[in-house]
C-alpha cells in the first residue's frame, strides 16, 4: 500500500508540472554531454561521420577496438562503435540534430558528396521545413538509416 501512495504522489507531482525536477537538474548542472549510435560497419561509419559530415574524431585510444568519440562541439559528444550482438533498427522517427550557420551551404557540400536530403522519414527529398520558430531543417542519414536532422539553429 505504501508502495502505491509514493508512486501516486510520484506521478501527480510529474504530471502537475512541478519544478522538482528542474531544480535538481540546476541544482546538479545536468546537462546532455554524449549519446551513443551502435552500428554495423565502424569503417563506413567512420568514413561517414568524419569525412562526409566533417566531425572531429577524438582519438580516445582507451576505446575497444572498432568505436570512437566525435565532437560536436561544447563538450558534446557522439559516441559511435560496433557492438557485437545489438541489434540495430533505425525509426523513422528517432533522430538527433546538427546545427549549422550555413544551412544552404553545408547541404550543398554534402550533395557534392552524394548525401540526398529528405523529410523525416524520407517521404520527400531535398525537403528543407521551416519550424514555427524559424528555423530551418530537414534529415539525412547515415549507412545504417538512422537520421540526422541538419538545422540552422545555430
Amino acid at each position: 500500500m505504501l508502495l502505491s501512495i509514493n508512486l501516486q504522489i510520484s506521478a501527480q507531482s510529474m504530471s502537475s508540472g512541478s519544478n522538482e525536477s528542474n531544480s535538481i537538474s540546476e541544482s546538479f548542472n545536468l546537462t546532455l554531454q554524449h549519446t551513443t549510435l551502435v552500428v554495423t560497419n565502424f569503417k563506413a561509419s567512420k568514413e561517414f561521420y568524419t569525412e562526409i559530415l566533417g566531425l572531429k574524431d577524438l582519438k580516445a585510444d582507451w576505446l575497444p577496438e572498432n568505436q570512437m568519440f566525435l565532437s560536436l562541439g561544447d563538450n558534446l559528444e557522439l559516441h559511435v562503435g560496433e557492438v557485437e550482438g545489438v541489434e540495430i533498427k533505425p525509426s523513422n522517427f528517432n533522430h538527433f540534430a546538427i546545427s549549422t550557420n550555413d544551412l544552404d551551404g553545408y547541404l550543398k557540400l554534402l550533395a557534392s558528396k552524394g548525401v540526398d536530403h529528405y523529410s523525416l522519414g524520407g517521404a520527400k527529398k531535398n525537403f528543407i521545413q521551416k519550424r514555427p520558430d524559424g528555423v530551418r531543417q530537414t534529415f539525412i542519414q547515415d549507412p545504417d538509416g538512422y537520421w540526422i536532422e541538419i538545422n540552422d539553429a545555430n
